[in-house]
């Protein structure tokens, strides 16, 4: 746990402990704890000198692990050993110390230093006590060279079960792109065909598909040119145990390339070892293609080279290879001179450290007919029938293994499918409701259409029978005044101007009460000139009557066409009913972007009654007629297309006139 972490946990248990009404000595104990923790507890910085320090001495021992493991053991040592004495709080670079001395002892077959440290490494890394930030990947390391070890000895079931936990986990996928991500990765395709093709006979369907795999990510898994030439002998090695001979050769044909290459610091001993006898081994699987001497000889120059490097498991891997293949051409002599050396050397060798390697040698032993008594003969064949014997019980083991597993995987596939199958017949009933509610709805908005259009369809009845019975109203009384043959000319004339306005009103306001009617044209113009327009149109006023246009700045944003046939009608209606006084238009304008129109006249007023229809269609006052429902239409017009609040009230008292109110919008708004 982080030391902010702990803060706030402490932080937390005192703020707890104070609700709970702990006793007081016992909060003063917790809040003392925090103020301790807060003073006393910094965050751990490393010293970027130091650090660059051990990470240098790592990458020495890093780049010297096959090379010279003496060398890298060496590097690692004193790595750890600045760590431990300067640098304690750097678990990174501890851990990287770490397993470059367990894979350095590893190359040199020192397994029990090696397994010391590697359980050094899970312990530091399960301890958590400080932080690492690749400590996750570091402990990946570690285990797959556990994994390597116990390969070794032979307990192939653990080393899978190793394996397999690995490639279960998101571990090497989280950490993708980075140096020791690839080193992970590429010793985790290493490691796995090692086991395939070694140690388990594995399935040829099996290693062709790891190696896919790997030849499709290896040109993103960079670490260095030692990395690559284990990589490619893996790969050949794998290729050849699945029958494809040619393509093995063409890896240990690019190992060559690199271990030859003048331009580059790559050759290594062990590298060049290992693709020597890998090259005899895939020129033995192809009879014909190479004299059996040349083949032997690469077998006997792998041999050499492993003896030089000092690695007794190699060693005896080059031993035993040779000899096989000497007693299989018939060079007995070669044979005898091959194992000769090695058991001068065999006090060196330590009994089952390697058994399935000592089980090959012990094969040859036999076949060789070295032995130079019955007695010693027979001791070869009881080591090799134990060695057998304790191979055949990890391999059964492993088998077992292998079953449980499947059957696990074979389980676990059964419920993803059943999951899928489930979670598919889940999703058909998720998109069968939708469509139904989908259809639902859409029935829902048929059926609200249907309510509109026959609320316009009454709507438009109520608007024929208003329009019917106000035009009978207004128009009537111009008619009887043009039967009359005495009316004077200039009346005459004044009546017409009155009746041909009537129609007019009648024709716009038909237009605008029919839904798809008169259309709305907005631009922002100055009311000004609208008021100046509607002066020259509007009715004269009566003698002794004034009409006043107060001056304004204010535009209006909105159909010039309809506001100016808006205004019109509601300054004839006050000159009509007033006949003395005056008509006065003003216009207020407010901070949220509206103008109210004013127009108040001091002509008769209206009753309570008169005002509450004022501008109902299906109660249509008689005084005023088709133009204020006009006017009505014409701010509802305004406020369906700009969602602004326009709108349009009166307020009068009989005998003292009445005010008009109009609210429009002044700008536009997105």
């Amino acid at each position: 746990m982080s030391t902010l972490y702990l803060r706030i946990f402490f932080v937390w248990i005192s703020f707890f402990s104070y609700l709970c009404s702990v006793k007081k000595k016992v909060r003063f104990i917790l809040f003392v704890a925090v103020l301790l923790l807060f003073g006393c507890q910094e965050e751990v910085k490393i010293d970027p000198l130091k650090r660059s320090k051990v990470d240098g001495l790592n990458k020495e021992a890093f780049l010297n692990r096959y090379k010279e493991p003496d060398l890298c053991l060496d590097y690692a040592g004193k790595a750890l050993d600045y760590v431990h004495d300067s640098l304690p709080e750097y678990v990174d670079g501890e851990l990287r110390a770490l397993n470059n001395m367990a894979f350095a002892y590893y190359q040199v077959t020192d397994y029990e230093e090696a397994t010391k440290i590697l359980e050094q490494v899970e312990k530091k890394v399960k301890s958590g006590k400080a932080k690492a930030e690749n400590s996750d990947i570091e402990l990946v390391i570690a285990r797959l060279l556990k994994a390597r070890l116990l390969q070794r000895s032979c307990h192939i079931a653990d080393s899978y079960e190793l394996l397999y936990d690995i490639g279960k986990s998101d571990i090497l996928e989280d950490r993708s792109g980075t140096l020791l991500y690839n080193y992970a990765q590429t010793e985790y395709y290493i490691t796995l065909l090692t086991l395939n093709f070694h140690y388990r006979n594995g399935k040829e369907a099996d290693v062709k598909s790891i190696i896919d795999d790997i030849e499709q990510r290896r040109k993103d898994l960079k670490v260095d040119y030692a990395q690559d030439l284990a990589l490619n002998y893996a790969i050949a090695y794998g290729l050849q145990s699945a029958g494809e001979s040619k393509r093995a050769l063409e890896y240990c044909d690019y190992n060559f390339e690199i271990l030859e290459n003048p331009h580059i610091d790559a050759f290594c001993l062990y590298h060049y070892a290992n693709t020597l006898q890998m090259t005899a081994s895939v020129q033995k699987s192809m009879p014909g293609s190479v004299p059996p001497d040349s083949v032997l000889a690469l077998y006997d120059e792998a041999r050499q080279c492993f003896f030089e490097y000092g690695d007794p498991y190699q060693m005896l891997g080059g031993v035993t290879s040779t000899a096989r293949y000497a007693l299989l051409i018939g060079d007995t002599l070669m044979a005898h001179e091959v194992l000769s050396e090695w058991r001068s050397m065999r006090g060196t060798w330590k009994p089952f450290s390697a058994p399935k390697m000592e089980l090959g040698y012990f094969d040859v032993l036999i076949r060789s007919c070295l032995a130079e008594t019955a007695d010693e003969n027979r001791q070869w064949y009881e080591h090799r029938c134990e060695l057998e014997e304790y191979v055949a019980q990890n391999e059964k083991e492993d088998f077992a293994l292998q079953n449980s597993l499947s059957m696990a995987n074979r389980r676990s596939d059964l419920l993803i499918k059943f999951s899928y199958t489930l979670g598919g017949m889940l999703l058909v009933l998720l998109v069968l409701v939708i469509l139904l509610v989908r259809a639902a709805l859409r029935l829902r908005r048929e059926k609200r259409q249907l309510q509109e259009a026959k609320r316009r369809d009454v709507e438009r009845i109520a608007n024929v029978e208003t329009c019917l019975s106000v035009m009978r109203h207004d128009v009537s009384p111009f008619i009887g005044y043009l039967r009359n043959p005495d009316l004077p000319a200039e009346l005459r004339s004044e009546v017409l101007e009155q009746l041909l306005r009537t129609f007019d009103n009648i024709k716009n306001w038909t237009s605008l009460s029919i839904p798809s009617g008169l259309a709305f044209t907005p631009s922002t113009f100055p009311l000004r000139e609208v008021m100046d327009e509607v002066k020259r149109q509007v009715i004269t006023p009566s003698e002794g009557v004034t009409l006043d246009f107060q001056e304004t700045e204010a535009s209006i944003w909105g159909d010039r066409l309809l506001v100016t046939i808006l205004l019109r009608n509601l300054i004839n209606n006050a000159l009509q009913h007033t006949t003395e006084g005056s008509v006065v238009v003003s216009v207020n304008q407010s901070d949220d972007g509206m103008a109210e129109i004013v127009i108040a006249d001091t002509g008769t007023g209206m009753s309570q009654e008169q005002l509450e229809n004022l501008f109902s269609a299906s109660k249509p006052n008689g005084d005023h007629g088709f133009g204020l429902i006009l006017c009505r239409y014409i701010v509802k017009k305004h406020d369906d297309n700009t969602r602004r609040g326009c709108h349009i009230w009166a307020e009068s008292t009989p005998g003292q006139g009445t005010t008009m109110h109009v609210m429009l919008a002044s700008d536009k708004k997105n």
